[in-house]
C-alpha cells in the first residue's frame, strides 16, 4: 500500500470514527438536555471554521501544484470564515431563545454543508503529499474536517427529530 493511502485511511476513517463515537457517547445526555443545548454543542465546533484562512497563507497550504487557483483558495477561505460567522450568529440566537433560532440553524447547516462539500470533497482527495499540508495543515485534514462532517450530519438529525424543543424543558425536568 502506498504511503498516501495510509494518510487518507488514517485521516478519514479514524477521524470520522473517533468523532462519530464521541458524539454517539454524549448524544443521550444532549437529548435529555433538549434541542437547544444539543444544537449549541454541535454548532460550537464550527467556530473553528476560520481555520479556512490558512488556505491563503504562504507555507501553510501549498495547493498550487495541485492545480487550485488563488481564486478558488480565496473562495475556500471566504466560505469558511462566512460559515464560522453563521455558526456564531446561530449559537447566539439559540442562546437568547430567538424565534429565528431553528430557521437560522437550518440555514447555517445547509450552507455549512455545501461549503464543506465544496472545499473538503475537492481538495482533500487531491492531497497525495503531506508536504503540501505545511506544519499544521494535517490537523485540519485529520481532526477538523471529520469533526465538522460528523457535526453537520448530527445537526441535521437534531433539526429533523421530534425531541424536546428547548432548554426550558431541561430546566423544568431538573427542578
Amino acid at each position: 500500500m502506498e504511503p498516501k493511502l495510509y494518510f487518507h485511511l488514517v485521516g478519514y476513517s479514524f477521524g470520522l470514527a473517533a468523532f462519530a463515537m464521541i458524539y454517539w457517547s454524549i448524544r443521550p445526555a444532549l437529548l435529555e438536555m433538549g434541542r437547544d443545548v444539543h444544537l449549541k454543542a454541535l454548532i460550537a465546533v464550527h467556530f473553528f471554521r476560520y481555520f479556512g484562512l490558512t488556505a491563503m497563507l504562504p507555507g501553510v497550504f501549498n495547493l498550487g501544484p495541485l492545480g487550485f487557483s488563488q481564486d478558488y483558495l480565496f473562495q475556500i477561505m471566504a466560505g469558511d470564515v462566512f460559515i464560522a460567522l453563521l455558526a456564531l450568529i446561530s449559537f447566539g440566537l439559540i442562546q437568547f431563545g430567538s424565534s429565528f433560532r431553528i430557521g437560522f440553524a437550518w440555514l447555517f447547516n445547509i450552507l455549512g454543508s455545501l461549503d464543506y462539500l465544496n472545499a473538503a470533497a475537492r481538495v482533500t482527495p487531491s492531497i497525495h503529499d503531506a508536504n503540501i499540508l505545511g506544519p499544521f495543515g494535517w490537523m485540519i485534514i485529520t481532526v477538523f474536517l471529520p469533526a465538522w462532517l460528523v457535526s453537520h450530519i448530527a445537526i441535521f438529525t437534531v433539526l429533523i427529530s421530534k425531541h424536546p424543543t428547548s432548554d426550558h424543558n431541561f430546566l423544568i425536568n431538573r427542578v
